[in-house]
């Protein structure tokens, strides 16, 4: 058996236990497993550049017909309505974040929608703009402040004031973007004609959005009111109130986060996994940044929550499993690197959650807990990935292409994402028998025999022994009754030392 990719030794670190029985996907197996998804639509022509973060399904219109909005790299907000493309609307900036929510309880029920830009979240209620949010500043350091305060007032000069910001900088104190392009030039009159330009402007540091999600806020329903939860490049958590006018919440993170799992309710309980830019998963618990770190072996790449269970994607194409508590469940070793993770959840009789995860290889993988049960082949590597309803089917997949394709899937209703449909364990060739010569069968015959009756064989070993010195000394004591052998004789010694052990 020969498994598609080296499992690396796992690190030790934090909260990081070992996994008491790693995942690998043997070739074997991979091939025994086929794909679950129908084809339902495919557009070569759509002209898409988007990741998963800005692949969204929303009921826009509140008649229960889901449409699809695609923000691309071309600043444009894309909605199709099943197979064709309703509208196109201009964005402001490129987006790097979309979200839908409900932010009151009016009805008809018609959700808002939040696209975040650099430092803005643009939000569209009815496909048309509605409110930019505006991120706080950042809060300079002081001793900055100061030397572009000087600058400002010819207290200073430009190689003085380089020196003191350089030195800052080696200090480990965090500058603004003004000074760390000052500090990029490397000829004088460069550096003088910046500072001439720019140093009567305010100094203002405006940070961008990195991640951004929903949350619910007091109820589980799929039309309830929600807020947004934005990452941030300075550190941050952000959590506006239903409107998305106002903060509600704000914490100071230790590390830039890149990925954002949200569960439970604001005004209840909730619980925020964080993957972060050091390596690192961090948990916000009500509020709260708690003690609980989880070290990764390389930069994570994708991060799905699912029951009580943290699916965390790394670049070293490797899937970890950790309790929301921080104990390491296991792990899965991929053929290729991770492009994109998502969650695939399906409420039938039962409900199931699984994984999603498209490789650059192309293929998209359906895990259930570790148990790979569905590998769909494409042609196209992908880039974006959503699952969830889209027109009136509950169970789609979406995905964005690096060509620009959009195409769509749908898991049809009879299909078993349970462990049991697809058998794992040892493959079928370990239950044929091998050709044993006879000798070597014989002498594993024996051995197991001996194993198995060690203590008997021990038994009538010394039983036989003791049968043995009683004949021999019945047969002394007759020959000195006879008086057949002189007491001198050889054979008389030798009987009265008895036998040898």
């Amino acid at each position: 058996m020969t498994t598609e990719a080296p499992p690396p030794p796992p690190k030790q670190g934090g909260l990081q236990a070992l996994a008491d029985s790693p995942a690998m996907d043997t070739g074997a197996a991979a091939e025994r497993v086929t794909s679950v998804w129908l084809d339902a639509w495919q557009d070569p022509v759509a002209g898409l550049q988007a990741y998963s973060p800005c692949v969204r399904m929303a009921d826009l219109a509140g008649d229960g017909e889901w449409r699809l909005l695609v923000a691309d790299a071309s600043k444009k907000l894309k909605v199709w309505k099943g197979t064709s493309l309703q509208s196109e609307h201009n964005l402001l900036e490129p987006a790097c974040a979309i979200a839908s929510f409900y932010s009151d309880t009016n009805h008809p029920r018609l959700p808002a929608f939040a696209v975040a830009a650099g430092p803005f979240v643009f939000i569209y209620r009815n496909l048309r703009p509605y409110y930019k949010f505006t991120l706080p500043t950042v809060e300079i350091e002081q001793k900055e402040t100061e030397i572009w305060g000087d600058l400002r007032s010819d207290k200073l000069d430009t190689q003085k004031a380089f020196d003191e910001l350089s030195a800052l900088r080696e200090s480990g104190v965090g500058l603004t973007s003004r000074s760390l392009d000052l500090l990029a030039m490397e000829e004088v009159p460069a550096r003088e004609a910046f500072v001439n330009g720019t140093k009567n402007t305010p100094l203002v540091q405006q940070t961008c959005i990195t991640c951004m999600e929903t949350i619910k806020k007091n109820m589980e329903e799929p039309d309830a009111v929600s807020c947004i939860v934005i990452g941030t490049e300075a550190q941050q958590l952000i959590i506006l109130d239903a409107t998305g006018t106002s903060v509600l919440n704000m914490l100071k993170l230790p590390s830039v986060p890149v990925f954002l799992a949200v569960s439970g309710m604001l005004d209840v309980d909730y619980r925020i996994i964080i993957a972060g830019r050091d390596g690192n998963l961090y948990t916000v618990k009500n509020g709260e940044v708690t003690g609980m770190v989880i070290e990764l072996e390389a930069q994570p790449c994708g991060l799905v929550r699912t029951h009580k269970s943290i699916l965390v994607g790394c670049m070293n194409n490797v899937v970890h499993s950790f309790h929301v508590k921080g104990k390491k469940n296991y792990s899965i070793y991929l053929p290729a690197s991770i492009v994109t993770m998502e969650l695939l959840s399906v409420q039938r009789q039962r409900m199931v959650k699984a994984l999603l995860v498209a490789l650059s290889n192309g293929e998209v993988r359906v895990y259930n807990e570790k148990h790979l049960v569905s590998i769909h082949q494409t042609n196209d590597p992908v880039m974006g990935l959503r699952f969830g309803r889209f027109g009136r089917e509950d169970n789609t997949m979406i995905m964005t292409h690096k060509s620009g394709t959009l195409s769509i899937k749908i898991l049809p209703r009879h299909a078993n994402l349970e462990v049991s449909s697809n058998p794992t364990g040892p493959p079928p060739e370990q239950d044929i028998p091998l050709n044993v010569p006879k000798k070597t069968k014989l002498y594993v015959e024996q051995t197991q025999r001996e194993r198995e009756q060690a203590i008997d064989m021990h038994r009538i070993f010394q039983r036989d022994l003791c049968k043995l010195r009683l004949s021999t000394a019945r047969a002394y004591v007759k020959v000195l009754t006879d008086g057949q052998v002189a007491a001198h004789s050889p054979l008389l010694r030798t009987c009265a030392a008895g036998p040898r052990r």
